[in-house]
């Protein structure tokens, strides 16, 4: 038996959410969960490939059956299913012996986090299929997806990045020198609503906002943070990235629709309405946890224990 292992990390978008899809620079992070496939492979009289997925605690939650020429025979979920036989075919597209060594392959792919926090199902899974097909991550996730690419570039990123989409399925991105200590004192909160990023692509898409303006606002506001790292200019970051998009969406700021008493700045991440925020005061991060922990908000991590 022949065995392979490959892990990929999720990620959370510090600035530039929406604009990114329209050239603006983004500040990503990756994050320490994320998502592992182990492939174990053995020449048996039964040729094809058996799917698990697993989630946090262990449990399988899908399964799907493909033949070698990656036709579906049986899955758990066949919306699920017919997207993950996608990227294996896209996968192939990319590179015409991917999987077709006659061999019986079973995969089994498992997450350290829950699902619904939103840190990347999706992209993990293009970035894990991608480095077991020996193909290029970002191609493979162009071919299958419509967005920005952020993502993927932080499944295998061991900093925090700056990421451009310098034209459609181009990008660019560099991993910053940047220590934690950046933001020291914020914490992150989930807000218990997932949310779907292909719908949130399509509403912001739907916008009427002059785009070209929001992306100029937007990058200057990314520059002066990368200028002046420190806590008061990230602070001054997420309250201008708000107010920014705010009016972009027609959406009322996070902060003022659920913290309006909350004594610092509360900034959305990624995809408005749910997922994981980041706060930030003045006070000791102790008390800021305590805010969102009085408020029942449970899942509550610090920049050390959260991001890489």
């Amino acid at each position: 038996m022949h065995s392979l292992s490959f892990h990929a990390h999720g990620k959370l978008l510090l600035f530039g959410e929406y604009a990114v899809l329209d050239g603006c620079r983004a500040l990503a992070w990756p994050t320490k969960f994320g998502q592992s496939l182990q492939v174990n492979s053995e020449p048996t009289h039964v040729k094809g490939l058996y799917w698990k997925s697993f989630d946090h605690k262990g449990g399988l939650w899908f399964e799907a059956w493909f033949d070698e020429d990656l036709n579906l025979l049986h899955g758990l979920d066949d919306e699920i299913a017919r997207r993950l036989q996608r990227f294996l075919l896209q996968a192939r597209a990319l590179n015409p012996l991917f999987l077709m060594d006659g061999l019986y392959h079973e995969a089994h792919i498992s997450a350290d986090y829950p699902r619904e926090w939103g840190l990347g199902s999706s992209s993990t899974l293009i970035s894990l299929i991608a480095q077991w097909a020996g193909v290029d991550a970002m191609e493979l996730f162009f071919r299958s997806f419509r967005g920005s690419g952020y993502d993927i570039a932080c499944t295998t990123a061991r900093k925090p990045i700056l990421y451009r989409l310098e034209a459609p399925q181009k990008a660019k991105w560099e991993e910053l020198n940047w220590g934690k200590d950046v933001l020291h004192g914020a914490i992150f909160v989930y807000l218990g609503k997932k949310q779907d990023s292909r719908e949130g692509i399509a509403f912001y898409q739907a916008q009427g906002s002059d785009k070209q303006a929001l992306v100029q606002s937007m990058d200057e506001l990314i520059g002066s943070l990368l200028q002046h790292p420190d806590r008061n200019s990230l602070l001054l970051a997420m309250k201008e990235s708000e107010e920014i998009l705010s009016k972009a969406l027609n959406l009322e700021k996070v902060k003022d629709l659920n913290f309006p008493d909350f004594p610092g700045e509360v900034k959305s991440l990624g995809a408005w309405g749910g997922d994981f925020v980041m706060a930030l005061a003045e006070e000791p991060q102790f008390e800021t946890q305590n805010y969102f922990l009085k408020k029942g908000f449970e899942v509550v991590f610090s920049a050390e224990d959260l991001l890489i």
